[in-house]
């Protein structure tokens, strides 16, 4: 079985060797697809729109501006949460892109929930920033390009002829190890982010969270429709789910859809 570190040690791998897309019959008739749910989006045929774009990712096609013209034509059909779902899922692409985020915030507007998260430290928003500033791919071409550099200047270290030559590429050595280092790291993260499948949007109008994974256990809290949750755990049909401001309950996992 291959693990987790393995399996993002191959994808690093994979992205040296990405394929060129080919113009077979299954891109035409996904460009042919996309081309149609513009169009269908700039003459207001939104909810014909949100179908064709839906099929685009039904042919295994995902990419973030895809992701953010779907949530578009949702949150113009007034379906908001599947609007929130799929700016998420934008955003786990292009980590800060502006419009995306633009968007989202004005979408969850339109939902019952205000919930107020936690505070974090400084420096968790200064790191959490620092990831989001590339997606998982773009880490890793970093890490690729910055590991190439690193074995360029080790050269240079050991060919130098010249004290201060060799001093300058040492201290390069160690910047492009650390940077290297750095953005695997980063893309490790954002990578987690993708794979893991712990949050998700409520799609239940009003849903209430129990103190057990128990229908008739105590109720905790309720919740509504277009809300975030975290997923902390799984147990048959039901979520152990964290809201942003720590409140933690169970719910049916049949109200939520995974972003």
């Amino acid at each position: 079985m291959i693990n987790k570190s393995n399996s993002f040690a191959i994808y690093i791998l994979f992205l040296l060797f990405l394929p060129v897309p080919c113009n077979g019959y299954a891109q035409d008739s996904a460009e042919d697809l996309l081309e149609k749910a513009n169009q269908a989006y700039s003459q207001n045929e939104y909810v014909y729109a949100a179908e064709l774009y839906e099929q685009v990712l039904e042919q295994g096609y995902e990419a973030a501006e895809l992701y953010y013209n779907l949530g578009n034509a949702y949150f113009r059909s007034d379906k908001v949460a599947k609007a929130i779902l799929n700016y998420e899922r934008a955003i786990r692409l292009k980590p800060n892109d502006e419009n995306i985020l633009f968007n989202l915030q004005v979408a969850q507007t339109r939902i019952v929930d205000r919930i107020e998260p936690v505070p974090k430290l400084f420096y968790e928003r200064w790191w959490q920033s620092l990831i989001n500033l590339q997606s998982e791919k773009g880490w890793a071409i970093t890490a690729i390009v910055l590991g190439t550099m690193f074995f360029l200047c080790l050269a240079w270290f050991f060919l130098g002829n010249k004290s201060f030559i060799r001093k300058i590429a040492f201290v390069l050595v160690l910047l492009m190890l650390t940077t290297t280092t750095l953005s695997l790291i980063f893309a490790q993260k954002q990578y987690n982010k993708l794979t893991l499948q712990n949050e998700a949007i409520v799609f239940s109008p009003r849903l209430t969270a129990k103190s057990a994974p128990d229908a008739s256990s105590p109720d905790l809290f309720v919740i509504h429709q277009g809300t975030k949750v975290e997923i902390r755990q799984k147990l048959g049909e039901w979520y152990e789910i964290r809201l942003a401001n720590g409140n933690i309950g169970w719910i049916r996992k049949d109200n939520v859809e995974i972003i």
